[in-house]
């Protein structure tokens, strides 16, 4: 299947739609819109890899087309998880999304294995049941191109005019691979969702540094902070996941046997965690674990290697 969008919104829920949705935007929202009441727990994910590759972004272009394709690419691979108070769907960049298919349930850890291209982790036994409910996700394939003429505008809309944009960057082609996903769903809306690190391939030459600042600085961060967050991002590229500021959650890092993670907990008007989600990123993994309560989904992270 295969769909082109600028809207972000779509890409952050593409894990409700059925594999053979129209690509019709209206027909898409009432789509999702249904199934938003039967899988609100599986749209954290969804939305934390949308958030994520909005910005950590590979550059692909075909040889020739400009001066940043080069022979020599590097590969990055990502092992922190960072959060930013930020709406990154505003990014001007035209997404195109391609898939061979959405979730699809399988039987057991061996089918899962098979599609998924990697053996699934089990969370520790005693907490949950041995037998989860399996599905594989993806993989997914996300292309955005940069318009400079869509990268200015969105300068000067927030009050950026004065920035230059490089002119070679027309039609520069950012692209990423996300998943396969393997979700694990257990009683009570306790879900485990893992796949292998994304990586990066930045060809030599291509500025990223400078291209994350003017991202960064195109949805309203000011300038200076967003040539701090592009040296941050560009020094030690993260998994990034965008919360909007008026966002109900509370962020606050964990620590894990393994490391550190970040758990988001999704509050109502009276402050109660209504679900709360851990996410954390390994040399092997990135992992998300969601439940209704905080201390269970920390304690079902901390039993994953």
């Amino acid at each position: 299947m295969e769909t082109n969008h600028e809207d972000q919104w779509i890409a952050s829920r593409l894990a409700t739609l059925e594999p053979h949705w129209s690509p019709n935007l209206a027909r898409g929202r009432a789509l999702l819109d249904s199934k938003l009441e039967q899988r609100h727990h599986s749209l954290r994910w969804a939305a934390l890899v949308a958030a994520f590759v909005a910005v950590c972004v590979a550059v692909l272009a075909p040889r020739g087309t400009r001066a940043f394709a080069q022979e020599l690419w590097y590969r990055i691979v990502l092992r922190r998880v960072d959060v930013v108070r930020l709406n990154l769907s505003k990014l001007p960049l035209q997404m195109r999304i391609t898939t061979d298919g959405m979730e699809r349930s399988v039987q057991d850890l061996e089918e899962a294995e098979r599609k998924a291209g990697f053996r699934p982790y089990l969370p520790s036994s005693g907490l949950l049941p041995t037998n989860p409910e399996i599905a594989v996700t993806g993989p997914i394939s996300i292309e955005q191109t940069v318009h400079v003429r869509d990268l200015e505008s969105a300068l000067i809309k927030v009050g950026a005019g004065d920035v230059q944009v490089p002119s070679e960057w027309e039609g520069v082609q950012l692209r990423t691979e996300v998943g396969p996903i393997v979700e694990l769903n257990y009683p009570n809306n306790v879900r485990v969702l893992q796949e292998q690190p994304i990586e990066l391939s930045v060809p030599s030459g291509f500025p990223l540094k400078h291209f994350a600042e003017l991202a960064f600085e195109s949805i309203g961060v000011s300038s200076w902070e967003a040539r701090a967050m592009a040296q941050r991002f560009a020094a030690n590229p993260a998994w990034l996941i965008d919360l909007p500021p008026d966002a109900a959650v509370n962020i606050r890092e964990v620590s894990l046997h393994a490391g550190p993670a970040m758990l988001i907990e999704d509050v109502d008007d009276r402050g109660t965690v209504k679900q709360a989600t851990v996410v954390r990123a390994t040399s092997e993994r990135m992992y998300s674990v969601a439940s209704g309560n905080s201390e269970l989904s920390v304690k079902i992270a901390d039993g994953l290697p």
